[in-house]
């Protein structure tokens, strides 16, 4: 009995569903409000979703586009944060990413922050306009190998789909073995 006590009042409550996320639709609901599960040794799903009145043309405009490959490898390197794959959307980014706690900390913050910034110029005035990040980035620790190659191929498939590929409602209810030779040829 002092056990249930103990951990009702430890302030980790979350469904069981929602237990490895954090961040994005999620922090709306009590769901996703606590701290932000990180791993040292699993990989890292992060979505970036961009608030679309902020950014005209959306992400994969040129300017825009640059800006983000730019700061991701400049403070991947800083940090010493493995990105294993990307995607740049027109309204999101998708990350596929390792490193250490606190340093993933540091480097969700730094490039969401500085992407803001300069996309504002909030370096020389104060920003009154609309916010940059419609959320909090979503974040959601990858643990198994077949989780992994279920997030790698979907983030794959994003990149292909900003590319030109055409866009399937039942992309992702299982890919045939040939489609998935074709997405990564």
């Amino acid at each position: 009995m002092k056990r249930e006590k103990q951990q009702a009042f430890s302030g980790i409550n979350t469904h069981w569903k929602h237990r490895h996320c954090h961040g994005g639709v999620l922090r709306k609901s009590s769901k996703g409000r606590g701290a932000r599960p990180l791993s040292s040794k699993d990989p890292l799903h992060i979505v970036f979703k961009v608030n679309k009145t902020a950014v005209k043309n959306g992400l994969r405009q040129p300017r825009h586009f640059s800006l983000m490959n730019s700061l991701l490898k400049k403070y991947s390197r800083k940090f010493g944060v493995k990105i294993e794959q990307f995607s740049v959307q027109t309204d999101h980014v998708h990350l596929l990413v390792r490193g250490k706690r606190i340093l993933l900390q540091s480097f969700l913050r730094v490039v969401a922050g500085q992407f803001a910034q300069v996309l504002t110029d909030t370096f020389s005035r104060k920003h009154e306009g609309v916010k940059v990040w419609r959320y909090r980035p979503f974040s959601r620790v990858i643990r198994g190998y077949k989780a992994y190659r279920v997030v790698r191929d979907y983030v794959q498939l994003n990149e292909l789909e900003a590319l030109g590929r055409s866009y399937s409602k039942t992309r992702l209810r299982g890919l045939s073995l040939e489609q998935l030779q074709e997405l990564w040829s």
